[in-house]
């Protein structure tokens, strides 16, 4: 019998992989589809740079899990909060025996049983007590916890920040890259069509023998080269496209235009490299996620301290037996206990070696991120200037290839090679239109790609959950004020503060470096 019931439990406890099925596939790729689109704001009109970040922000999947994120880690804190409190716990049983439960008792001089057996228990039984309970080791365990959990809220705010600074930067990207090459479409078809009816001429004549063979050739590979070149400008504009949608969340295929960007030469950047230095040390999101990081660092090595002292514990209650032959079959408890494991003591040394080790890491890590920060700020701030440089050549190529195709246009068109000139003079202006377009937009690019080294938020500091319409023009405003140069330096110590250099200890250096830190972000 036994062997038998034991096969069963086993058989039960067996577990067998289980797939999804192809249906339940399709079904699901059909659910997520529609979620991923679900509750949007359909697109009315030209899309402006701003309304593309104001969707980008509100829809973009990557910002939505990095808010959920965000959310996430306020719901561990307010478990982290709940778990300092006392413990209250209430317990209830029932209690049942087939027979007595009596002893005896026996002498040990004589070795006689001294009494008759008895009981002092009823056979059935009901029990309750309410107990409240702390442990104060535990309670310092659960607190250092609970502030490294509220860093860790601050560090994933942070981490979305940095989503959003990149999103946007992916967003000016692809936005510039898409308007310019559109604003330059209808041209683009125009010469396209006139290169495909000139290299149809040309097969013609190659054909017919109106020209030498040589000749001929020539002629259809100066056409196709064209053609080719003109069929590379015309797809950038599908592609560009395509990837601003995508950081959008527009459906794949959504057609829409982009409103036409007003144009004006590169203006005087309102900081100078010093500046943006300084701000990006202090607003840029990896920074401030990397000092939460090491809070948390300092935190780990106090608990690691204090698990090594002794616990103390202290509990009341209030308690009810239903045993008849109780005298108090309700009664109140309270007492302490102090419990200690004397042979943590040994590992006193290896654990503050272990925390002096990870909080150095901390630091080292932190500095090589200052480093890398303040190349990007370089390196972004020379992408700019040298983004203006090539925007003024490729202003004059422009120039001077339209003259070259208006003067062309003006020519005899009867032979062969003065409609090839035509074309390909057309096709020189219309590429070099699009050079200067995408000089533009490098500009724009750099610019945007310098303001995220330097850690300026696309946001403003507060966001509420607004339409689309309102949310760009909150973008539109916040960059007006970036651009006008109204970002506030960060405020340098006073001088009798203690440099940072001078810090011996690392928790002391880190406090040093959080003292120009910026106030906490609100929360969005």
């Amino acid at each position: 019998m036994a062997t038998v019931f034991a096969a069963l439990a086993l058989g039960a406890c067996a577990i067998t992989p289980e797939p999804f099925t192809l249906e339940e596939q399709i079904a699901r790729a059909a659910a997520d589809r529609e979620a991923m689109y679900a509750s949007q704001e359909p697109v009315r009109g030209a899309i402006t740079l701003e309304e593309a970040l104001a969707r980008a922000v509100k829809y973009n999947l990557d910002h939505r899990v990095a808010l959920m994120e965000r959310a996430l880690e306020d719901k561990a804190l307010d478990v982290a909060t709940i778990d300092l409190l006392p413990e209250a716990t209430a317990r209830a049983g029932l209690r049942t025996r087939d027979n007595v439960q009596a002893s005896s008792s026996r002498s040990i001089n004589t070795g006689r049983q001294s009494l008759e057996p008895s009981t002092s228990t009823e056979q059935n039984l009901g029990t309750a007590e309410l107990a409240l309970s702390l442990d104060i080791l535990d309670f310092g365990l659960s607190y250092f916890g609970a502030k490294a959990q509220a860093n860790r809220v601050l560090a994933a705010e942070q981490r979305r920040r940095r989503v959003v600074i990149s999103i946007a930067d992916q967003v000016r990207s692809a936005y510039w890259e898409a308007v310019t090459a559109e604003q330059l479409q209808p041209r683009v078809r125009q010469v396209l069509a006139e290169a495909r009816t000139a290299l149809d001429f040309a097969r013609q004549a190659e054909s017919e023998r109106l020209l030498p063979p040589l000749e001929t050739l020539q002629f259809q590979r100066a056409l196709l080269e064209i053609v080719q070149q003109l069929e590379i400008v015309e797809s950038e504009l599908a592609i560009a496209k395509a990837q601003l949608a995508g950081l959008m969340n527009l459906p794949p295929g959504t057609a829409y235009t982009l409103a036409p960007p007003r144009r004006a030469a590169p203006g005087r950047l309102p900081y100078g490299l010093d500046d943006l230095e300084a701000i990006a040390m202090v607003a840029r999101p990896e920074i401030q996620e990397e000092l939460y990081a090491a809070r948390n660092v300092a935190l780990e090595t106090r608990s690691d301290i204090m698990r090594l002292l002794p616990g103390l514990s202290l509990f009341g209650g209030v308690n009810y037996d239903s045993n008849a032959f109780l005298v108090n079959n309700s009664w109140a408890d309270a007492g302490l206990s102090v419990t200690w494991n004397l042979l943590r003591l040994v590992a006193v040394p290896s654990i503050l070696a272990e925390g002096e080790a990870r909080e150095a890491v901390a630091e080292t890590r932190r500095l090589a991120l200052r480093m890398a920060i303040l190349t990007q700020v370089n390196l972004a701030y020379r992408r700019y200037q040298r983004a203006q440089r090539l925007y003024v050549r490729a202003n004059e190529i422009q120039g001077v290839e339209s003259r070259i195709a208006r003067a062309t246009r003006s020519a005899e068109e009867q032979d062969a090679s003065s409609r090839l000139e035509r074309v390909r003079a057309q096709a020189a202006s219309v590429l070099a239109s699009r050079a200067g377009n995408r000089a533009f937009a490098e500009v724009q690019n750099a610019l945007g790609s310098l303001y995220a080294a330097a850690g300026f938020d696309p946001l403003p500091a507060i966001v509420e959950d607004v339409d689309i319409a309102t949310l760009a023009r909150e973008i539109a405003a916040n960059a007006a004020a970036i651009d006008a140069g109204r970002v506030g330096l960060p405020v340098p110590p006073p001088p009798q503060a203690t440099p940072v250099a001078e810090v011996s200890t690392p928790t002391a250096m880190y406090a040093a470096a959080s003292a120009v830190l910026p106030p906490a972000r609100p929360e969005n």
